[in-house]
């Protein structure tokens, strides 16, 4: 296939690769792709998902559209070829300038007293239940939990009369009361954590008491109605919420259900970036409980793991008006967490030795974790990539 110089030519290509990918990003987001593999050559999939947002199996999915062009190279890490090269030279300019300040990582946010605190987060963060892929669980990294508490002391968030953490295996509460107790004084007045996991709510105890902080712990799947003890009670409210637009949309809608009625309030919502159409989904949920953006910060957040996000999520600063409501009354059925979400099993191709597994519910895998974990029956491989049912072989 030959690179057309013209602009409808480089055009072309990437539409190719979006319709060959089922890129919902369609021609950009496959000009994402290639750019990335550019600028961070040698670029591992793991790399260009975390530079681009897109989930990892996308960018394996589009990086494998471009090599079988001739545009990246076989070996990986990945890098562009010559026909590549030109193809990015003449689609744009080859933007490699760092711009992002590498003190602040871009945020402006220095963390001055609690400089050390990445370093005390390591540690706890070494002891803490490990993840539950079933739950949605990845764990952010020490850098970002206290991004996290840099960010809301910088918008005022911080201190607070009273923080409720809906659902926290990040820890927020213990790195709240960590960094009360670095700067010599209580972040919040009232601290409060709801969980569906034990584990999480008594190594969370466990932690706060090293530091003499009190906190209610409520064990509770927030599927259902927050109880009582924490409705219309708090002036912040953190959440973290399974991969799922149901699951943004419960969980902003339970953090709702905490917040004092009126103007006045917010909420620090964590979400990894999705496509076009569940962006807009997610963006109308928070416009139907009443809620303002007052800040997105894209790729704010990065975790261990996670590659269905890209290792990455964004953070909003939302508040609240007189129009704020909870959307959801009574308790959820619905689908929750990623595993649940999908409506039909999927069928992944092993790059190796090109054998096809059904992952799904029904399969012998649930989930894509647990063939990785397994390897290929065939030949053991652990690259895999997802094919729609139907989908020839590549």
């Amino acid at each position: 296939m030959e690179i057309n110089d013209s602009d409808e030519g480089n055009a072309s290509v990437f539409a190719e690769v979006a319709q060959a990918a089922r890129l919902q990003e369609g021609e950009a987001g496959a000009r994402m792709v290639l750019r990335a593999i550019g600028q961070l050559a040698p670029a591992t999939t793991r790399s260009v998902s975390r530079h681009t947002g897109l989930p990892t199996p996308i960018v394996a999915a589009v990086s494998n559209e471009f090599r079988s062009r001739g545009l990246v190279t076989r070996e990986r890490p990945s890098r562009l070829t010559a026909r590549g090269l030109a193809l990015l030279d003449e689609d744009s300019a080859d933007m490699r300038a760092e711009v992002r300040c590498t003190c602040c990582d871009g945020y402006g946010l220095v963390p001055g007293p609690l400089a050390g605190l990445a370093g005390q987060l390591t540690g706890v963060m070494a002891e803490a239940p490990s993840a539950d892929l079933t739950l949605d669980q990845s764990h952010s990294t020490a850098e970002t939990k206290l991004h996290r508490v840099l960010f809301l002391l910088h918008a005022g968030l911080l201190p607070a009369r009273g923080m409720l953490c809906v659902g926290d295996d990040d820890l927020m509460a213990v790195t709240v009361a960590i960094a009360g107790a670095a700067l010599g004084r209580p972040l919040v007045r009232r601290l409060a954590v709801v969980d569906v996991s034990p584990a999480v709510l008594d190594f969370t105890r466990t932690q706060l008491d090293q530091y003499g902080a009190a906190a209610d712990l409520v064990e509770q799947d927030l599927r259902e109605p927050l109880p009582d003890l924490l409705a219309s009670s708090f002036d912040l409210a953190m959440t973290d919420p399974p991969y799922t637009v149901p699951g943004g949309r419960l969980f902003l809608s339970r953090a709702v259900e905490s917040l004092r009625p009126g103007p006045g309030s917010s909420i620090a919502f964590s979400f990894g970036s999705k496509g076009p159409s569940d962006t807009f989904q997610l963006q109308a949920a928070i416009h139907e409980l009443g809620l303002t953006v007052q800040a997105l910060h894209r790729d704010f957040n990065t975790y261990h793991g996670a590659g269905v996000i890209g290792g990455r999520s964004n953070l909003y600063h939302l508040a609240t008006t007189d129009q704020t409501r909870p959307s959801l009354a009574g308790r959820y059925d619905g689908p929750l967490y990623t595993a649940e979400a999908r409506r039909r099993d999927r069928i992944y191709l092993c790059l190796q030795c090109r054998a096809r597994h059904l992952v799904g519910p029904a399969a012998r895998w649930h989930t894509i974790a647990e063939l990785k974990e397994a390897g290929c029956p065939e030949c053991g491989g652990r690259r895999l990539r997802p094919l729609q049912l139907g989908e020839p072989s590549p």
